[in-house]
């Protein structure tokens, strides 16, 4: 009788700390840091205004005048099926928030002649760079802990990082984020 009472203990406990560890585990999975925090201010965006990449025909892309805008900016690649997925969407957003002053950017993690054949068959109305390893590097030092693509974040016009997505975006998801942001 004792022996299978320390079993049931043992199971709860077992069950108590797998359920710890799942919240814990979550909590470190939040889809943004609050605005407020250092991970998120201007000193934080300004690595993106300040970066230097160019569009896939080699001409510079200027993201300092960008600033005062809410900028989406999406990290992606030509071999990212969700990256693929989303940039219609993307493209749709862009042209329903243009007058809102929102502008999308989107840093290709790849290499210019692949960013440039894929357009061919994919285009996009909104601005592409070409970021290859600084352009990971970039995301990175913006919040992506898991070094993946899609990785999504939103500047507001103040500049401080309004949200982080990682992942796919919905449009749905990406409309409210992009409200929140413009408040």
């Amino acid at each position: 009788m004792r022996f299978s009472h320390s079993i049931r203990q043992s199971r709860a406990a077992t069950l108590l700390v797998t359920c710890m560890a799942a919240v814990t585990l979550l909590a470190g999975c939040s889809k943004f840091e609050n605005s407020q925090t250092k991970a998120n201010g201007p000193h934080v965006s300004a690595k993106f205004f300040d970066a230097q990449f160019q569009d896939p025909n080699g001409k510079a892309v200027n993201l300092a005048a960008l600033r005062g805008k809410t900028v989406v900016v999406n990290f992606w690649s030509t071999w990212c099926p969700p990256c693929v997925e989303e940039m219609p969407m993307f493209s749709d957003v862009q042209t329903a928030y243009k007058d809102k002053n929102v502008v999308f950017v989107g840093i290709a993690a790849d290499q210019a002649d692949n960013v440039k054949k894929f357009l061919k068959n994919t285009p996009v109305n909104y601005l592409i760079a070409v970021g290859g390893q600084p352009g990971f590097d970039l995301s990175r030092e913006m919040g992506n802990r898991h070094d993946a693509v899609p990785f999504t974040l939103i500047i507001n016009p103040q500049e401080s990082i309004s949200s982080r997505h990682f992942g796919i975006y919905t449009r749905k998801d990406l409309e409210s984020d992009l409200n929140k942001a413009l408040k």
